[in-house]
Formats: C-alpha cells, structure tokens, sequence
C-alpha cells in the first residue's frame, strides 16, 4: 500500500463551497465611524480609561506601539472596544515591563491589534445574549483566506483576508472569551468605544486541528484510522482508473474523482492552491468533537488494527464508477467520523437535481454547547426549498455539570466532553469520551 503521510490536500472546487462555515451575518464589515449606543455614564476616552486602568502594563505596550496610528488612519470618528488584560494577567503570560521594553515593534503592534476591535461591543448587548459576540481583532493572519463575504477579490479568487476572531459572552459576573473565562465582567464605557480589563490574557492560536491533535497523542486511533482509511480508497481508485486511462495515475490525479470523500486532511489543516497563483479559500472554520484512544476502547476497538479489520466489512463496496466517473462506496466508520468532525453532513438532504442547503455557521465554543442548540440549523438557504434544511443532528444535554451529546435517535450512550475550547486556526476542539455513533448502526 502506498504512503500517503506526505500526501498535501488539495482544495477540490466542491469543497470550496463546503468552506462557508460561517454565516453572512458574522462577517459584516467594520463598522467604522458608525454612532455608538448611547452611553451617558462615558466622560472620557478609550485611551484615557487605559491610563487610568489596573492594565498599566498593557498601556505601555500601547504607547510604546504604532497602534494609535493605526487607529487614526481608519477615520477621525472612529469607534473601537479593547480587550486589555491587567498587569497580573500579562505578568503571567511573561509580558513584563522589561519584555515589554525588549519587544520589537511589529511584535507589539500585533499584540495590541489582537486585542482590539473595531466598532462598539457593550457590557449590555453581551448579557442579553444566550450566544457569543463575533470580535473581529485587527490582527491579520498572512496567508490565510476565508470564504467570500467582504467582497475581496474577484471572479474564482473571491475571498475574505484571515483575522484573528474572539468569541465573546458572558456567564453570571464573569467574562468568556473562546468558552475560557477571562475574569470578573468589568467593562468602562468610553465617548469612543469601550475598554474591557480581563484578567486572563487571551490565547491566540497557532496550530491547525490536524497540528493540535497530532502534537497531543490522546487521539492516535482517530487520526490513524482516517489517514489509512482515505490511502486505502485512494489505492482502489488507482487500480480501477489503471485499466481505464492506460496509465497508473499518481493520487493526487485521483482527487478530482473522489471529491464526494471528505479525505481527513481537508479541512483540518491549510489547504493546498488548486492551481499555480491561485489566491483563495484554504481554510476551513468549524468545531472538532476530538476521540481520544480510550473512547475506542470504549467502543470495542482496543488498537487501529481493530478498526481497519472493522472497516473490511465494506472495503468491496469502493470502487470507481465508470458511468458516474466518480470513487463511490466508503467504510462503516466514516458515518460515525462525520458526525465528530462535520455534523453529520452526510445525511443532508438533497433534491433531485443534486442542490443542498447551504452552510451555516458551526462555530460553538464550550459555553454554548447546550440544548440550545438542538434546533439549530446546520444547513439552510440557497436553491433548495425550505423543507432540506438540515436541522442539528446532535442533541446536547447537561448531566452533573457535565456536557453530553448524542446523535438524535441512536441508541448508543451519550459522549461527554470532557475537556472544552483547545482553540485552532481551523476553530475549537473539544474532547469526548465516546465515539458518536449514528443511529441504526451495527458494531457486530
């Protein structure tokens, strides 16, 4: 069999569409120079409030950076909220006043754009919310691409630049950013904005999923199984296209067939140009339900030997049909995959013509997964008529503190997240404790 470990994902033009993971309404433009919310209680500035704040090293950095420059070139009126953590938060993460005064330039500038953001973000709006505020930072991230709502671009290279998100809300008298709790709730009202003083400092990532999961070692069965599983199709691809095309084409020849297959790197990772001076999407934002070795154990698969003999069961269906010019068939642990890694998808529904919703935002960090969500709409809009929206194939529930989740309708015990918000360039993980087996699924 061959060795598929440096094999690079390609972005296949199916899965560009699949890239939208996030709705229209999470990615408006910036609100510059916009009337804030009325605020009696604000007298000074945003930067008058950071003088005065327990975040004098945060302040600091700010003096000592180009941020005001960079706030001055977006408008003379405009509006902006910061996120700036108290001197023992940054002492913490090691920012002191000497690291502060060693830093480079573009380094704090980064920091400071990380933590700000511009338009209004009240105290107010965030506790009248049962979800997360979108905070869009200044920080950019080179080289990544999100799918087209900001009008960036043109024709096939329509995309959106990369900024660091932060998922904002609130929780009894506490702050949360990305599901972490960043302290007690202290928001100062600014005439410009606002300043919220957080003590936590904010983690920004750096990894991939397919980064994080690697680099961790809990979950090894889960992505060996994948990887092995998507070399096998692809293997079976080649020797039915071998016949046909008079030569044995390389894998990366096959992937154009198998766009139906959502090979395990895809999506997990950055994804490969489709073509030389390509400048698009590559990078897919949703939320991981990770497995570690021990819920397989769970399930009866002691070793990845365990699962590749389970997934024999259906190794006969895959091939590559001549008429259709496309790989079908797949294995019996695909279905429970994709209900870890994109809710069940699979089980869209599709019209005649082959049209599905279209992607919503699946985006939850850990203070959101609830059965709140158990309505929610995976999928919704575009061609297809109402009646194919694709409803939350999970059901979440709370036991003992504890989240649980559970495909709808399976008779297998509910999975418990065991550990929330390992956040990624491609979104936030959380860790489960049981595989989430679809219903009607047969282990034996």
């Amino acid at each position: 069999m061959m060795n598929m470990r440096n094999l690079r994902s390609v972005v296949l033009w199916s899965s560009l569409f699949l890239l939208a993971a996030c709705t229209k309404s999470e990615f408006l433009p910036d609100p510059e120079g916009i009337q804030i919310p009325f605020q009696p209680e604000a007298t000074q500035t945003v930067e008058e409030l950071l003088a005065e704040s327990p975040a004098k090293l945060y302040y600091s950095a700010w003096q000592r950076s180009n941020i005001k420059n960079i706030l001055q070139e977006k408008g003379p009126k405009l509006v902006y909220t910061v996120f700036a953590p108290n001197d023992a938060a940054m002492q913490a993460a090691g920012l002191t006043a000497s690291a502060i005064t060693q830093m480079p330039l573009p380094e704090l500038d980064s920091l400071m754009m990380f933590y700000t953001t511009i338009g209004p973000v009240t105290q107010s709006e965030l506790k009248q919310r049962n979800d997360n505020f979108v905070v869009k930072t200044l920080l950019q991230r080179p080289g990544l691409y999100l799918p087209y709502y900001e009008n960036t671009g043109t024709g096939l290279n329509q995309y959106d630049l990369y900024y660091y998100r932060n998922y904002v809300g609130v929780k009894g008298e506490s702050l949360l950013i990305n599901g972490k709790n960043s302290g007690k709730l202290n928001y100062l009202p600014a005439t410009n904005g606002g300043v919220y003083i957080l003590e936590n400092t904010v983690e920004k990532p750096r990894k991939t999923i397919l980064e994080a999961l690697t680099d961790d070692g809990r979950f090894t069965i889960f992505l060996e199984s994948q990887r092995l599983a998507d070399e096998y199709y692809i293997e079976a691809m080649i020797n039915d296209m071998e016949p046909l095309f008079g030569y044995r084409p390389s894998p990366e020849e096959v992937l154009p067939y198998i766009s139906s297959r959502k090979l395990y790197q895809v999506g997990w990772g950055i994804n490969a140009p489709i073509y030389d001076g390509y400048v698009g999407p590559n990078i897919t934002i949703s939320t991981l339900f990770a497995p570690t070795d021990e819920a397989f154990h769970k399930a009866g698969f002691q070793t990845l030997a365990d699962v590749m003999k389970f997934n024999e069961r259906s190794a006969s269906t895959i091939r590559f049909d001549e008429n259709l010019f496309t790989g079908v068939g797949g294995f019996p642990m695909d279905t429970v995959y994709n209900f870890h890694r994109d809710w069940g998808r699979m089980f869209q529904p599709v019209t005649s013509g082959g049209d599905k919703a279209y992607a919503n935002t699946t985006i939850f960090y850990g203070n959101v997964l609830n059965a709140g969500l158990n309505d929610y709409m995976v999928n919704l809009g575009g061609n297809p008529p109402a009646e194919f929206a694709y409803k939350m194939p999970i059901e979440f529930s709370s036991v003992n503190n504890s989240i649980q989740m559970k495909a709808k309708g399976s008779a297998y015990p509910a999975a418990t997240v065991t550990e929330t918000d390992i956040n990624t360039l491609n979104g936030p993980v959380h860790v489960v404790d049981r595989l989430i087996f679809p219903k009607g699924f047969k282990l034996n």
